[in-house]
């Protein structure tokens, strides 16, 4: 079976929701997929629930990562094996809605190199939880950085935190993901665009993650305590 596209989902304690991301994703994009779900030894078994329905689905793929843990070191890895030329990846806790990656694959035909699901481009944004810091805080947080990116690296992008992504495979040779975080994706979408590639940015409503608890934080010296990565690397690839 010829894979189209690969699609990387990065886990960990994502046990209760990765079967259900899963089966959005086959319903969105058929068989002829590849799922790699990249799982840095989940204590909650994410990476059992994994191997317990892959009989149903042929090109679901486990790599189970017992050190180096981290959202990069995950991303690179599921990279380096993805058969497809299209590389897809997104939150494994049900925020990005997978129905949103036909547009993104969309953009790629239509000759874009990067596309990437945006919460502040019109059409965009966040469904707010009162009193969850994993919504209110973090979406807070996350708009002041990307005025701030958008202030220090150009206005041609606006969601520069996106992680929602989809990209030709050739394109990411050229583009080596840099960060251990979030920050990642500053970082890439700048170096794409200084190197001349075609962006573009599709709006997507991020949603309340299923269940469980964000990797990111859950109050706002977590987010304060991972923030300034993002900071800094703004700052060196505007100034160094």
């Amino acid at each position: 079976m010829e894979i189209k596209y690969s699609v990387i989902l990065p886990t960990y304690n994502e046990k209760n929701n990765i079967g259900r991301l899963i089966d959005e994703i086959y319903t969105q994009l058929g068989l002829e997929t590849e799922v790699i779900v990249v799982d840095d030894n989940s204590p909650d078994g994410t990476w059992q629930k994994v191997e317990e329905i892959s009989c149903f689905y042929p090109g679901l793929k486990l790599i189970r990562r017992m050190k180096d843990h981290g959202l990069v070191a995950s991303l690179r890895e599921g990279i380096e094996k993805a058969k497809g030329e299209i590389i897809i990846w997104l939150d494994a806790d049900g925020s990005m809605p997978a129905t949103k990656i036909p547009e993104l694959i969309q953009g790629l035909s239509q000759g874009y190199d990067l596309v990437a699901g945006s919460r502040f481009v019109p059409g965009g944004g966040v469904e707010l939880i009162t009193g969850s810091a994993d919504s209110m805080t973090g979406f807070f947080l996350s708009f002041l950085l990307n005025r701030w990116c958008e202030f220090l690296l150009g206005r041609w992008f606006h969601d520069y935190t996106s992680g929602f992504v989809a990209i030709k495979k050739d394109v990411l040779k050229n583009l080596p993901l840099r960060g251990d975080y979030g920050e990642y994706f500053i970082a890439l979408v700048y170096e794409a665009h200084r190197q001349g590639y075609r962006l573009l940015e599709i709006p997507y409503i991020n949603r309340p993650r299923w269940e469980g608890q964000s990797k990111t934080g859950l109050n706002l010296f977590d987010y304060l305590k991972r923030g300034w990565k993002y900071f800094w690397l703004t700052l060196k690839l505007r100034f160094l």
